[in-house]
């Protein structure tokens, strides 16, 4: 009766620590393919469609410079990509290799893909929201890295919580690791990428720029924080609630006792 009372228990910080650790993965890829649901999953999209620049005090299209220019760039954890508009369809066409320590300032990739030293006409909010990408960006690497490895940690390491609640403690504090770097990562994602699409948003009237971010990938991030939430507190109610006792021990077993009278016989 205990053990299975023990088996739906655990059940439940089961099902949110493996969904807070799918979740988590999907975001830790995306983007890193030019097509399929990968290429669907970024962070934030810059439109470059009107883009304009001015460069030695001349104002001029990018496609000016470059007719191939591309109308839009997307970034995720690793790499970016770019592509094109044809109405509302956007089609990335090709992303950049993935990189270990990887940070995306658009206005470098710009001057970089137009062959120019300085864009002039960079608005000063702009240059304030790229001025922590670098930063943020690995630090939000590396506590997604290791909310991953923390949450697979918190798998394993749950199968001990049927029989101990030693083992069920100690896959609590590795469940309050994982949430921790879970929530902070995506904080600091959402932050990072809403105050930047923000300062492309306010610069249209200067540079031709809009920006946006998904969604639907920040849904995923934010729901995997949510699942890790959930699995924490019910880890923690495994521990109150759980019966981690062999039903062997509350067994009570009598044995025949000599009659004292008897043995005078």
């Amino acid at each position: 009766m205990a053990a299975g009372r023990n088996c739906f228990i655990l059940s439940f910080p089961y099902v949110f620590t493996i969904a807070a650790l799918v979740l988590s993965i999907f975001v830790i890829i995306g983007n890193l393919q030019d097509h399929g649901i990968l290429s669907k999953l970024y962070f934030m999209r810059l439109n470059t469609q009107d883009l304009s620049i001015t460069v030695e005090s001349t104002t001029i299209a990018a496609t000016a410079i470059d007719p191939s220019f591309p109308d839009f760039y997307q970034v995720g954890l690793w790499n970016y990509c770019q592509g094109t508009i044809s109405g509302d369809v956007y089609t990335v066409t090709n992303c950049t290799t993935p990189h270990g320590l990887f940070y995306f300032n658009p206005i470098s990739v710009i001057e970089e893909r137009l062959g120019i030293s300085e864009i002039q006409n960079v608005p000063s909010q702009v240059d304030d929201a790229l001025n922590a990408v670098r930063v943020v960006s690995y630090v939000m690497i590396i506590l997604y890295c290791v909310s991953a490895i923390f949450a697979a940690m918190e798998f394993i390491a749950g199968f001990f919580s049927f029989h101990s609640r030693g083992g069920s403690f100690c896959t609590l504090i590795i469940s309050l690791l994982a949430l921790a770097c879970i929530v902070v990562s995506t904080a600091l994602a959402t932050a990072l990428y809403y105050v930047e699409a923000r300062a492309f948003n306010d610069a249209n009237s200067t540079l031709g720029t809009t920006a946006s971010t998904n969604t639907t990938t920040f849904g995923i991030a934010w729901g995997a924080a949510a699942a890790a939430i959930l699995a924490t507190i019910f880890w923690f109610f495994s521990i109150c609630c759980g019966s981690t006792r062999s039903s062997r021990k509350n067994e009570v077993i009598y044995r025949p006792v000599d009659n004292p009278g008897m043995s005078q016989i």
